[in-house]
């Protein structure tokens, strides 16, 4: 269907109002989650998998949830996948092993899969040519500021109403979401740029994956990601030897996200009057050098002042990548792009910590965040290289 200006920016705030809830739902639980898998008997290993089971099932249904986008009413799966969190926010609290545990957060992560590519992917469909950058800066800002919102909301539940409170806040906030998609959202939203059949399947994904210029977009996706999910889980072990409390060390972290959040739709209007590819690359300058800067952190105000200046570089790079990404949403069907975009921050966000955290137990030094910060700049070049990646 047809989207005038007036249409796709009601629809924007209806998909920023429902990313806003999913994601405080997310990261309320974040918190918590850890000392509630333990009250139920998790050794280090049943709590890796609790953790990382969410980024495995989400990155599988991504692929499916990006293919049923381009052949069925969005609308429908966006609900869908609120629904699944609306079930997963309920069965957190009936839990009762470590197992239990862990197929509740594969469901968790299944809608997840059903939800950040959806509303991406209508995204890429109803913005204004020449307002790419706005759209997803609006849209991934509600993202970043949900997500940094909730460990804050998250220690004021827990520590007055008790460690359930979080997931049974994540349940009203979810069911919340879905009032607002159900009333204000339009059906029959579809790109109708499906190819039919498992061989037409096939074939669009091996051209998105011969896409020079996409790779370049989605490796970048990737890197900035392994950087972010490092940075989640290094500034809890620095901010503990800067003998901080919880909640302090809540408040550096949340820093990050809401650094990002709250410069999403400047950096987005940015996008839209800069050369994209020239803004990627500052925030990758930014980024990389706050990594450098990591192992020599000698306080808690540098601590925070890093966590903000991450956050700043990645706000800056993150509409233009998106904008490009979605440039290609025509060729390749919006949901398909943008499903593998989303799978490129999950694989980064899982696979940053893991190798990091064994280059730390080799090497004991600051080499591990001197790799990232390479890697991450490099990437930034690839998407800076001559070849204009904007059409």
């Amino acid at each position: 269907m047809p989207f005038d200006d007036r249409l796709s920016r009601r629809i924007l705030m209806v998909l920023s109002l429902a990313m806003f809830c999913a994601m405080l739902g997310i990261g309320i639980i974040s918190p918590v989650l850890p000392l509630y898998a333990k009250n139920l008997g998790a050794s280090g290993f049943a709590l890796g998998m609790i953790i990382g089971s969410f980024s495995l099932s989400r990155t599988g249904g991504m692929v499916i949830s990006g293919e049923l986008a381009e052949h069925m009413d969005r609308k429908w799966l966006l609900l869908g996948g609120l629904a699944f969190y609306a079930a997963a926010s309920v069965a957190y609290t009936f839990a009762y092993s470590t197992a239990s545990l862990i197929l509740i957060r594969m469901g968790h992560g299944l809608g997840s899969a059903m939800v950040v590519p959806i509303t991406m992917a209508i995204a890429t469909d109803i913005a204004p040519e020449g307002e790419e950058g706005l759209f997803f800066g609006s849209l991934q800002g509600a993202l970043f500021l949900g997500v940094g919102c909730g460990p804050l909301l998250s220690g004021i539940l827990a520590e007055h109403l008790g460690l359930m409170a979080p997931f049974y806040g994540m349940t009203a906030l979810t069911l919340l979401s879905m009032v607002f998609v159900l009333i204000w959202l339009p059906w029959k939203i579809s790109s109708g740029s499906a190819s039919s059949g498992l061989s037409g399947m096939a074939a669009t994904f091996s051209a998105i994956l011969l896409d020079r210029e996409m790779m370049r977009v989605f490796f970048f996706q990737f890197a900035s990601a392994m950087c972010r999910g490092v940075l989640v889980m290094v500034i809890p072990l620095f901010a503990s030897g800067f003998r901080l409390s919880l909640t302090q060390i809540g408040f550096v972290v949340s820093l990050n996200s809401l650094a990002t959040g709250i410069l999403q739709r400047f950096s987005g209007r940015l996008a839209d009057r800069f050369p994209r590819r020239k803004l990627i690359l500052a925030g990758g300058l930014i980024s990389s050098v706050t990594l450098l800067g990591l192992p020599n952190l000698t306080s808690p105000v540098s601590l925070g002042l890093a966590s903000i200046a991450f956050g700043v570089g990645h706000a800056f790079a993150s509409p233009s990548l998106a904008a490009i990404a979605a440039s290609r949403g025509s060729l390749y069907g919006s949901g398909r792009i943008m499903g593998l975009f989303n799978i490129a921050f999950s694989m980064g966000m899982t696979t940053g910590p893991v190798i990091t955290g064994m280059l730390l137990d080799m090497t004991r030094t600051g080499f591990p965040f001197y790799l990232l910060s390479a890697v991450l700049l490099g990437a930034a070049l690839l998407v800076f290289s001559p070849r204009r990646l904007e059409a």
